[in-house]
């Protein structure tokens, strides 16, 4: 990770929209079942009920526990490696900028990695330093 501050933030927000759309996805399918079961007919008693309802909590825990993990890992790994794409080159970025600032030019253009997002402000950060380096008068 390049700026693990940023990349953590926002993979834990991603890992908690996650959580959260999973907690309430298992009330309401809780609760469907729940209302369906309590529109049975009366064929079962209230104790067979209330023992049908445990074992679809059981069932339901353990479904949404193990999906759960797997979306949070899941989704944890995806955001970190968008993330990587995104952090990782605004840092090289803002290096060079401060490099630059303090008057050393990088000695070699700036290249992102191919799926790397912001290579048009490589190319135009490039360009910049060719300006310079070619003596062009400022306004």
């Amino acid at each position: 990770m390049v700026n693990k501050d940023v990349e953590l933030k926002y993979t834990l927000v991603g890992v908690w929209l996650i959580i959260g759309g999973l907690l309430i996805g298992g009330v309401v399918t809780y609760l469907v079942i729940w209302r369906n079961l309590l529109i049975l007919p009366q064929l079962v008693s209230p104790q067979d009920l209330m023992e049908i309802q445990k074992k679809i909590l059981e069932m339901l825990g353990v479904l949404f526990l193990l999906v759960g993990i797997l979306m949070v890992a899941l989704a944890a790994t995806l955001q970190l490696r968008l993330l990587h794409r995104i952090a990782g080159p605004l840092y090289r970025l803002q290096r060079l900028i401060s490099e630059t600032a303090k008057g050393k030019l990088p000695g070699a253009p700036i290249r992102f990695r191919e799926k790397d997002l912001y290579c048009d402000l490589a190319d135009s950060f490039n360009d910049l330093v060719a300006t310079i380096r070619a003596g062009t008068k400022f306004e």
